[in-house]
């Protein structure tokens, strides 16, 4: 921190040596050491995920409760939030679309706001939560949903890697 004194001139600042590293190297063992996979090639599996594919699944949620935001405002200026079945239908097909672009420990947070907007703006109407069987059936229905998107995410997956495709 600099402080100003009249007269004197300013000293330069001092470096610090740099700190030597705690850590201690970790020990090798894969193909190059000639350790366990020695001679064995990776067959088209990257350690990461691309770029784009980590953000698509990271921001799915985000836009999956805006999605849904957007859907319950549709339902309700058309007059179809009153047909229970057709909005149950669209949030169903909704959350089968963000659950397989979501990560699979996101889903039930997925299945949760999803139900959160279906059962306080079209089944109550009011932004409150009810447990009538309605909300109960319509809760199920929704976590079957996402259980149905995450596993046709998961079966896409598992093909992309049986081939040799990215994930």
């Amino acid at each position: 921190m600099l402080s100003w004194r009249p007269f004197t001139t300013p000293s330069p600042p001092t470096r610090r040596p740099p700190r030597a590293s705690r850590r201690r190297p970790r020990a090798r063992s894969g193909p190059r050491d000639g350790g366990p996979g020695a001679g064995q090639r990776s067959v088209g599996r990257s350690a990461a995920p691309p770029p784009a594919d980590a953000l698509g699944r990271d921001l799915a949620l985000p836009v999956g409760a805006a999605a849904a935001a957007v859907a319950v405002t549709v339902l309700l200026v058309t007059g179809e939030a009153t047909h229970l079945a057709f909005s149950l239908v669209a949030f169903a097909l909704l959350t089968v679309a963000v659950a397989a672009a979501a990560r699979p420990r996101l889903v039930p947070a997925v299945v949760l706001v999803s139900w959160l907007f279906f059962d306080g703006f079209v089944v109550q109407q009011r932004a409150e939560l009810g447990w009538q069987q309605t909300d109960r059936l319509s809760l199920w229905v929704l976590a079957g949903a996402g259980l149905v998107g995450a596993g046709c995410a998961a079966a896409v997956r598992a093909v992309r890697i049986r081939r040799g495709g990215a994930v």
